[in-house]
């Protein structure tokens, strides 16, 4: 059996396994290291097309395509979206991310002669553990995995941006021969997601440790759009050099088959064509304006080509792209002491483009060439294969990255004035131990026993704030559970833990006074043991805010 590691992004995907210690790609074919992350549906026939069989039959007839499905596992009941991006009955985001991630997985174990991985690392965005708007797309994409127990014995979600800090401190440590320590500020801009992950990398017997402290990223989709990142970007060119063509509003193009080939023909023209882009851009660089003068590509649409010039490309960007990728690197560099300088690691495909390059550089003030940029990779394709290669050394522990809680839960408990004291067993931001229980415990450090009754609440956070927790109220099926557990008496200790797959499971222990508190968890037997799925799906009534603060550790 293998251990894999899998980056699975929103434009490619690859997997990753280590040979003679090294982490190489397993090539889907002879003539590239990835997959397009498609899907194509044949209406006619009722067959499904993945990779780059789907991204050829692209704008063909009988032919639903579906792309963006990773970042649209957030916005599972969001009918109109779904809708017009042709999500509908059983194709729905869940189903294409299953179906798509069991080709990956069948197509590598088929390739490398195996019949079954014994660990899979799986990275996941880091805005999904940023925001309870995206928090369940993290446990819909874990209980995704579990359906694939014939093809894996375990597996684990990762951080994207800290699977790529794994491999560039490995990649430092083999290339320069001399152990990395210090921080590494890892920028990862791909089809779907912005992620950033400040990160402390030091050497504990002989081995490498990874621990996150700044995370952010951002990537909610909005606005009909697939997140702020480079599938957003090609949209939104494509669509205003639609728009200048008919002289319609932006808002009036619609994402359809045309579209779709459309996006894939620009798509196309930036990846054969960089050079290009590099060199006219540069050219144009002090004067902004003349860029509409160059052409750089036509595109199909509405049966006549459709002109996408450098100016389109360039407010294309300022409009979608560039104030959310200063508001990120703001956040990222918080932690960073006065005059500290962090190494970067430019990661995923959509740090290549010009634009976002040149916007990195200049934010940190950096020039063209730095040693701060360049010393974390020695070869140009190792960027865009950074979290895939991460996923595998992390798999085969050949790193070790601590486990960094991305939410607060407890039991709500009151005082005598019935007021809710906002104390956590697990805090957000806090390293854990996966499977070790935790309690709510007192100022002395004692567990602190709880009242189990039908109206049982939760303290759910997902902000560093302690103020910041809100109620959830158990769904039948969960207070069911926890109701059977009164049986005896309401008096209960009550522990969280959480899994590597950041699987939440709930530890009720008939309460005893005379007990030592070290004991729970691990001398005492639970009297059950509850295993939560989603959020969504255990708690209802839950009034939570848009979007969740970042931490630090």
């Amino acid at each position: 059996m293998i251990k894999l590691g899998i980056d699975f992004g929103s434009t490619y995907t690859m997997a990753s396994v280590l040979e003679n210690g090294v982490p190489v790609t397993v090539q889907p074919s002879s003539i590239t290291y990835n997959y397009p992350s498609i899907v194509c549906y044949d209406e006619v026939k009722n067959k499904y097309f993945y990779g780059a069989s789907a991204r050829d039959k692209i704008g063909k007839p009988n032919i639903k395509t579906y792309r963006g499905f990773k970042m649209l596992l957030a916005q599972q009941n969001d009918e109109s979206v779904l809708s017009e991006r042709g999500y509908t009955g059983t194709n729905t985001p869940e189903h294409i991310t299953e179906l798509f991630l069991r080709h990956v997985i069948t197509k590598t174990l088929s390739n490398l002669q195996e019949d079954k991985v014994d660990l899979l690392v799986l990275g996941a965005p880091e805005c999904w553990f940023q925001s309870m708007q995206t928090v369940d797309a993290r446990g819909t994409l874990r209980d995704i995995c579990l359906k694939f127990s014939d093809l894996v014995n375990r597996f684990e979600l990762r951080s994207e941006p800290t699977d790529a800090a794994a491999f560039c401190v490995w990649n430092y440590d083999q290339k320069q021969k001399r152990k990395f320590n210090g921080k590494i500020l890892v920028v990862d801009y791909g089809g779907g997601t912005l992620d950033t992950a400040l990160v402390s990398v030091t050497h504990i017997n002989e081995k490498i440790q990874v621990k996150p402290e700044i995370l952010s990223g951002i990537g909610e989709n909005s606005d009909k759009k697939i997140g702020r990142a480079g599938i957003a970007y090609q949209e939104a060119v494509v669509r205003k050099a639609i728009a200048a063509a008919n002289n319609i509003p932006e808002s009036e193009v619609l994402t359809d088959k045309q579209f779709d080939k459309a996006v894939k023909q620009f798509e196309d023209a930036l990846v054969a064509d960089c050079e290009y882009v590099d060199d006219i851009f540069t050219e144009y660089e002090a004067v902004p304006e003349d860029l509409e003068t160059e052409q750089f590509t036509t595109v199909e649409y509405g049966g006549g080509e459709i002109e996408i010039d450098f100016a389109q490309m360039k407010t294309a960007y300022d409009e979608t792209i560039r104030g959310s990728l200063k508001r990120v690197l703001d956040e990222s560099v918080k932690g960073l002491s006065e005059g500290e300088q962090p190494y970067l690691a430019l990661v995923g495909g959509f740090c290549n483009f010009f634009l976002v390059r040149e916007q990195i550089r200049n934010h940190f003030s950096l020039g063209r060439v730095n040693e701060r940029v360049k010393t974390l990779f020695h070869k140009e394709e190792d960027r865009e294969k950074a979290i895939a290669y991460g996923a595998c050394l992390l798999a085969n522990s050949v790193i070790e990255v601590c486990h960094v809680a991305g939410f607060g839960i407890s039991m709500a408990i009151y005082n005598g004035r019935n007021e809710l004291l906002k104390e956590y067993a697990i805090r957000y931001g806090q390293e854990y131990i996966p499977e070790k229980v935790y309690f709510l415990t007192d100022s002395h450090s004692a567990i602190i026993p709880m009242v189990l009754t039908e109206a049982d609440k939760f303290l759910l956070n997902f902000s560093k704030s302690s103020d910041d927790g809100v109620i959830a109220e158990p769904k039948p099926e969960f207070a069911n559970a926890l109701k059977k557990c009164t049986k005896d008496s309401m008096l209960a200790v009550v522990g969280f833990s959480i899994d590597a797959a950041e699987r939440i499971r709930v530890h009720i222990f008939d309460y005893d006074p005379d007990a030592d508190d070290g004991a729970y968890g691990t001398s005492i037997t639970p009297k059950s043991v509850i295993a939560l799925s989603t959020f969504k799906g255990s708690f209802h009534n839950i009034k939570i805010p848009k979007k969740g603060v970042k931490y630090e550790v």
